[in-house]
């Protein structure tokens, strides 16, 4: 039998415009109708019905390209890991500093620092220990070869099972960036690690939803430790609003919930595959690896 099944549809509405989904038996849901048709439910392979109260056990690497996105992105994500017993490893790409202007090279200076400490006091409400930084020039970031080498050895180093980053949907440039280094760094590594894609800047299509309801309270007050970037936008607020609508095929009970594209190496090995679906508008049309 076999296991993968691609479904074409064709829209009655746009001539010649069809969309292929991508399947695994198990993500279909049947319905036999009175007579005789057979239907197929398709929300649920567009996003999860349900909602995971436990992640993957081993040691976690959180990669995020600014302070504050390790908090905005995945803040439920790393203290549920915490809560599990998971060392949890927060890595800062660049250091911030194009979020407003300097008059001076002091100036500059105290900014890098001021983001750093919100940053480290974040980490104590998550509870993970402290965050390195790599201080790379905020919106310099790239994807180079020696970045994605230095992130595949500290995978193998420490040993790390499960990576976070940015998603490939991302719209500022480091946050695609540090998205394609992490991409290609998983990839090397095959089936021993897997790799989720979290969402800040735009939506992603998640195929796994974690409910963060018991740690709803403790992520507001982490990325309220943000105040240098919370006086230059509601970023809290807009995430706060991203995290409930994540709740919409779920149980009332649920009050918040993270988004995130999970795939291991192995899945990375074949890109087009990559998002589970294909349409003229995805990425699949686009290629990127």
């Amino acid at each position: 039998m076999v296991d993968n099944i691609c479904i074409t549809m064709r829209n009655e509405n746009l001539i010649g415009v069809h969309t292929t989904f991508f399947a695994t038996r198990d993500q279909l849901e049947f319905k036999l109708y009175r007579n005789g048709q057979i239907g197929l439910k398709m929300e649920s392979l567009f996003i999860p019905y349900t909602a995971t109260t436990l992640l993957p056990s081993g040691p976690v690497l959180v990669l995020a390209p600014h302070p504050d996105d390790e908090v905005f992105g995945c803040g439920g994500a790393i203290m549920q890991h915490v809560a599990q017993g998971n060392p949890v490893t927060v890595i800062i790409a660049t250091d911030g500093s194009a979020a407003t202007t300097h008059p001076d090279q002091q100036s500059l200076s105290n900014y890098i620092q001021t983001r750093q400490q919100e940053s480290y006091h974040a980490a104590q409400i998550l509870g993970y220990g402290n965050p390195e930084f790599l201080g790379i020039t905020d919106r310099t970031l790239e994807c180079s070869e020696a970045l994605i080498q230095q992130l595949f050895d500290y995978i193998q180093e420490k040993h790390i099972t499960q990576v976070y980053a940015p998603s490939l949907m991302e719209i500022h440039p480091d946050h695609y960036a540090l998205a394609m280094i992490a991409v290609e760094a998983v990839r090397r590594c095959g089936e021993s690690v897997s790799l989720a894609m979290y969402e800040i800047g735009a939506p992603l299509h998640p195929n796994v939803l974690l409910d963060i309801t018991p740690f709803l309270k403790r992520k507001q007050e982490a990325m309220a430790c943000f105040v240098s970037q919370l006086a230059i936008q509601d970023y809290d607020r807009h995430i706060q609003g991203l995290n409930i609508y994540r709740c919409y095929t779920l149980p009332k009970t649920v009050r918040a919930v993270e988004g995130f594209y999970a795939v291991d190496g192995a899945t990375l090995q074949k890109p087009d595959k990559l998002f589970g679906r294909s349409r003229q508008s995805d990425m699949s049309q686009n290629r990127i690896l």
